[in-house]
């Protein structure tokens, strides 16, 4: 059980310190469509690292996983796409 927690803060240790990047970044007024590749691709290991850990996917069947994981890309996508076509 210890590992499990110990495990838990990792995750969630990450999601924090992802967040503080994207913070960071924003707050310094970074823009540019590099700049934005990297925080969708953050986007997208936070939305993974909640849909293993936190929703507990990561010990289901493949098919739910990715499901869920499908949307998140399709989602990550289109936010991309609708820059990408604004600019």
């Amino acid at each position: 059980m210890l590992t499990a927690n110990r495990k838990a803060l990792y995750v969630w240790l990450a999601l924090v310190l992802l967040t503080l990047v994207t913070y960071a970044v924003g707050k310094l007024g970074y823009a540019g469509m590099s700049v934005v590749a990297m925080l969708l691709l953050s986007v997208s290991i936070k939305g993974q690292l909640v849909i293993d850990y936190f929703m507990g996917l990561a010990q289901v069947q493949s098919r739910w996983k990715w499901v869920v994981t499908v949307w998140l890309l399709s989602v990550v996508l289109l936010i991309g796409l609708a820059y990408w076509t604004s600019v």
